[in-house]
């Protein structure tokens, strides 16, 4: 980006008299990650990783599959329409994108994804670095469209959101005996915490102007669908076999894999950790923590309380293995959508991303936007 080599030094100069204060809403929604945040980047790659085709998107407005992995809207979505920003957040890759769409935000998330190169790389899909490569691509435009003040101000104004780690679990450590080799698991999380940070501060989010930035912690990796089939525990009548999230009635009972929650729950806590010590370290920035595993184990072990009747199986086909390829126009999907926790045998259904995402605004946004959310 030689012609706005110049940018960083700029960022940090206007902004070094500002103190962090709270805005009612942000002016951009940029999102980094996965398939959380992916409204349809993978489309024209060449990769398994894709979701652009039927039944995905089937309760999208027009039923349209445009690359996000459920069958609606996504929290990115729902997000900026609840900050009355626009009604969607659309892929950056999306081709009838112009510059006003940049300017009130778009997705860089890219599904399958991670924090660990290696993640993106066995898939073919975008890993951080290139997405932050087309957010800056996407700063050149806006800067043609509008000005460097004005394309500056939305950058410092906007909400970057961040979600990533699952794959690097379910795809990689939990796959691949050659990762496990390599790192035992706390090496293996500080490594994505270590690239995550980088990420953030060094050369990157930090450095480019931006002042609010939303981390989404790792889900119970242990009752992802996919997670339950691939690595079945035994059936136990014990108490920890109770508190699996086995609330469904469902005629074959499925169990979460115990071990792999904790796993996540031993991830978020140093996420946790690093996110306060980012605050310190960078006073201007504003970062916060997106508890999503409470909330979702919230919903597998009282489904009742959100209307949900399955939990660990995906509405898609068998519900057990169905992703991406696998989920497709000759996969059976169930009844009534709203009814699944999980749309496929990894991602969440709309009906739980609505859930989640009234639960982020009721809790940690409220600490960037207490007025607005």
């Amino acid at each position: 980006m030689e012609k706005n080599s110049h940018l960083p030094l700029l960022f940090l100069l206007l902004s070094a008299t500002i103190i962090p204060s709270a805005a009612t809403r942000p002016t951009a929604i940029y999102a980094f990650g996965d398939s959380i945040l992916d409204s349809g980047n993978n489309n024209k790659l060449l990769t398994v990783c894709r979701a652009n085709h039927k039944p995905y998107g089937i309760d999208f407005p027009g039923q349209s599959h445009t690359g996000r992995f459920s069958n609606g809207k996504l929290p990115g979505d729902m997000l900026v329409s609840a900050f009355r920003i626009k009604e969607i957040l659309p892929a950056y890759a999306d081709s009838t994108l112009d510059a006003d769409d940049l300017d009130t935000g778009v997705s860089f998330a890219s599904a399958c994804s991670g924090l660990h190169d290696l993640t993106a790389a066995e898939v073919g899909v975008l890993n951080l670095d290139k997405q932050f490569q087309n957010f800056e691509q996407a700063f050149v435009k806006m800067e043609e469209r509008f000005g460097l003040p004005k394309a500056t101000a939305t950058v410092q104004g906007a909400l970057f959101m961040i979600s990533a780690g699952s794959s690097d679990m379910i795809d990689n450590y939990y796959l691949l005996p050659t990762t496990r080799a390599k790192y035992p698991l706390p090496a293996y999380h500080d490594m994505l915490l270590k690239n995550l940070v980088t990420f953030v501060k060094a050369r990157k989010l930090y450095n480019a102007g931006a002042k609010n930035i939303a981390i989404i912690g790792l889900p119970p990796l242990g009752c992802l669908p996919m997670d339950t089939t691939v690595f079945s525990p035994p059936s136990s009548s014990s108490a920890s076999s109770q508190k699996s999230g086995n609330l469904t009635g469902d005629l074959f009972r499925r169990e979460c894999k115990m071990k792999h929650n904790k796993d996540a729950m031993e991830y978020n806590a140093k996420l946790e950790v690093r996110v306060k010590r980012m605050m310190v370290e960078m006073p201007t920035l504003k970062v916060i923590y997106m508890d999503l595993f409470t909330p979702m184990m919230d919903m597998i072990d009282r489904p009742n309380k959100f209307g949900f009747k399955t939990t660990l199986k995906g509405c898609c086909g068998s519900g057990s293995v169905e992703l991406g390829p696998l989920c497709n126009v000759a996969s059976i999907a169930c009844h009534v959508h709203s009814e699944y926790v999980f749309w496929d045998s990894i991602n969440p259904s709309e009906a739980a991303y609505k859930a989640l995402t009234n639960n982020f605004k009721a809790r940690s946004l409220r600490r960037l936007y207490p007025s607005s959310v």
